[in-house]
């Protein structure tokens, strides 16, 4: 059930937009459970590569900001540590994060994430058809939720976490209960989608 599942609300900060050839600089992650925000993880990431100008311009950071932060390689296991196995990986336009994320894992010899996973981007346009952008910060603007400081992980995370909130009272107080019941839902198992439907389970 959703009351019992957790949502894990992630930011990337990245050098470009190709997975294969751009690098992460920087990683925020932010737990949602029972309907609150209960935990973040965030860091910088050393990216092993000179930080372009046009990155540094959109997010503020540089290469001299991240010469002494980890690896990917370094904090990969505490950030798979913090999403578990059991969660839901939440993102704006999810699908540039996932595939981000999974293609640093895999490079750096670690399994792929498995998680269930839903795009706040989506999920907006589902819950409210007719508003005029779905971008984070036209959304951000319209639900008087705070950005501090936009394109940077961990503000950018809050921010949607705060969104997916919303959005998921909207859609409780319409009678959803079930996260294989959620409007644009990806990749969950199959046989989490029978067990739910047959018997009753975490998702």
């Amino acid at each position: 059930m959703i009351s019992e599942t957790p949502f894990v609300v992630v930011d990337l900060e990245t050098t470009g937009l190709e997975p294969k050839l751009d690098r992460i600089v920087e990683i925020a992650a932010v737990k949602v459970k029972n309907g609150v925000i209960i935990e973040e993880w965030d860091t910088l990431v050393n990216p092993g590569i000179f930080i372009p100008q046009i990155t540094t311009d959109i997010s503020g950071i540089t290469s001299d900001m991240v010469k002494d932060s980890p690896r990917f390689d370094e904090v990969a296991d505490e950030y798979l540590k913090f999403i578990g196995t059991d969660s839901v990986f939440v993102a704006h336009n999810v699908d540039f994060d996932w595939r981000f994320m999974n293609t640093h894992l895999q490079r750096h010899d670690r399994e792929e994430m498995n998680n269930p996973n839903l795009c706040t981007f989506k999920l907006a346009k589902r819950v409210h058809p007719n508003l005029p952008a779905y971008g984070l910060g036209a959304l951000t603007e319209t639900f008087s939720i705070d950005l501090v400081q936009a394109h940077r992980a961990l503000h950018d995370a809050r921010a949607t976490a705060e969104l997916f909130l919303k959005f998921l009272r909207s859609l409780q107080g319409g009678g959803l209960k079930y996260v294989k019941d959620f409007p644009t839902i990806q990749n969950l198992p199959t046989e989490k989608k029978e067990q739910a439907e047959g018997q009753g389970s975490l998702f």
